[in-house]
């Protein structure tokens, strides 16, 4: 397997463009910040996430670059929703008690704007705690303050085995 990946590896190199090492180094520093333990998944750490909670708010920013990109060059309405989904199911596996984990039953996503600029902040606030479930509100904004997307999601409340 290692053969093989060298080969596609430098055959990449060979013929990459600035745009294409661009890319390839940020998949290679996620896969980095994974195996550091400076990102707890590698999509976290491949699209460059990091968080910070304040008053109850936790927020996730991730930088925009040709990874996130759709064809017409703007975020991929995927990438958006799973920068929210990781605010939100965070979010909601942060305020449960140990030996407990959350896992997203629904999502609700609109978008509202294309996701442009440098980087993309999603911000999840809990609208109500019981004792099976967790439903959280999410916003994600550009870096100009634009709101891009409004989501609501549930998510299912499970012992850990």
């Amino acid at each position: 397997m290692k053969k093989e990946i060298e080969a596609l590896f430098h055959e990449c190199i060979m013929n990459a463009n600035e745009e294409e090492l661009a890319v390839i180094k940020q998949l290679l520093d996620g896969v980095k910040r994974k195996q550091s333990k400076e990102s707890g998944s590698y999509i976290g750490g491949i699209f460059g996430m990091s968080r910070k909670m304040e008053n109850d708010v936790l927020e996730v920013t991730m930088p925009i670059t040709p990874v996130i990109y759709n064809s017409l060059h703007i975020v991929h309405g995927g990438v958006t929703a799973t920068l929210i989904d990781s605010a939100m199911g965070t979010l909601a596996n942060m305020m449960l008690p140990e030996g407990y984990g959350a896992v997203t039953t629904n999502l609700s996503i609109h978008y509202v704007a294309p996701g442009t600029g440098g980087f993309l902040s999603g911000k999840a606030q809990i609208i109500h705690k019981g004792t099976k479930t967790i439903v959280i509100d999410g916003k994600v904004h550009s870096d100009d303050g634009k709101l891009v997307a409004h989501c609501t999601g549930s998510f299912f409340i499970f012992k850990r085995s």
